[in-house]
């Protein structure tokens, strides 16, 4: 039997170390959104044959597999996972595939799985540059309401999130989530993450930065780092009263700490439709597809 464990912070190195044997583009993986999202599911992981396999189980389902990361032996890996489902009496799934993944699983488990395009978890991917210059037609309604937010509020400050002001943001984040009178199950979850990130900020060891107009907190938004060419942005936040807010964070955040970075990824929208016309209205450069496999007994 394969023996999980719940992702703590303690994890932190032992699974990025993983991550850093491959070029992973996927947001899915990386340890702050395991972190984040770890009291809304259970989320473990094992070493299995040398390879990071990390198990999540939303609340009433059955267990999906991210693949196997890292150098080790995959495909004794995914044997071992085949064997390990059937002996739990349950049909092994993995999500979030890449399609070079899918590749492997076709090369070298010919037949043995079906598989399906996840429209909803695809990523969306984004020229950094593009998205700081906001240049050309294709962006002029961002550039009108990041302008609209230039000329109202000329003496904003943007500002790197780091201990002297993490307290202030999450008592701002604590009021702004207030105001929703009946959240959904997953802003509910959303917020807990929140916190713990901000909680445990030094730990992580993540960047981000806020915007502050007349001395008050308008935005924050916070990403990484997860490979040489790519940054993705695991939360932006604004105060909607404040026009113009999302976007200056937005290109704020990249232009001050991303900006080295050839892409930035913005995770995907859920299957949710107003998240899907936000993110697209940004133009990405592609969709980062995933795929679903699901094991054929």
């Amino acid at each position: 039997m394969l023996d999980f464990k719940r992702v703590a912070l303690e994890d932190k190195d032992i699974i990025e170390s993983f991550l850093k044997q491959e070029y992973v583009m996927i947001s899915d993986v990386n340890f702050t959104n395991l972190f984040l999202w770890r009291k809304s599911r259970s989320i473990s992981f094992a070493i299995v044959e040398d390879c990071l396999v990390i198990q999540t189980i939303y609340p009433s389902q059955k267990p999906f597999y991210f693949f196997p990361i890292g150098n080790g032996k995959k495909i004794k890996a995914i044997q071992k996972l085949i064997d390990f489902s059937k002996k739990r009496d349950e049909v092994l799934e993995f999500h979030s595939l890449e399609q070079e993944s899918v590749r492997f699983l076709e090369e070298n488990f010919a037949n043995q799985f079906d598989f399906k395009l996840n429209r909803d978890r695809s990523d969306y991917i984004y020229s950094t540059a593009e998205l700081i210059a906001l240049n050309g037609r294709k962006f002029h309604k961002k550039k009108n309401h990041l302008n609209k937010f230039l000329q109202t509020y000329p003496n904003f400050v943007f500002e790197i999130l780091n201990k002297s002001n993490i307290d202030e943001v999450l008592n701002v984040w604590r009021d702004w989530f207030e105001i929703h009178e009946n959240p959904s199950s997953g802003l509910i979850n959303e917020n807990i993450g929140i916190i713990e990130v901000l909680k445990n900020w030094d730990a992580l060891n993540i960047q981000g930065g806020l915007i502050r107009v007349d001395s008050k907190i308008v935005a924050f938004s916070f990403g990484e780092i997860v490979n040489q060419d790519m940054a993705v942005i695991h939360i932006e936040k604004a105060d909607l009263r404040f026009n113009g807010a999302y976007q200056i964070i937005n290109q704020q955040l990249l232009e001050n700490i991303f900006s080295q970075v050839r892409y930035v990824n913005r995770e995907e929208d859920l299957g949710i439709e107003g998240l899907r016309r936000a993110k697209m209205s940004y133009n990405p450069l592609f969709l980062l597809e995933k795929y679903d496999a699901y094991f054929i007994p």
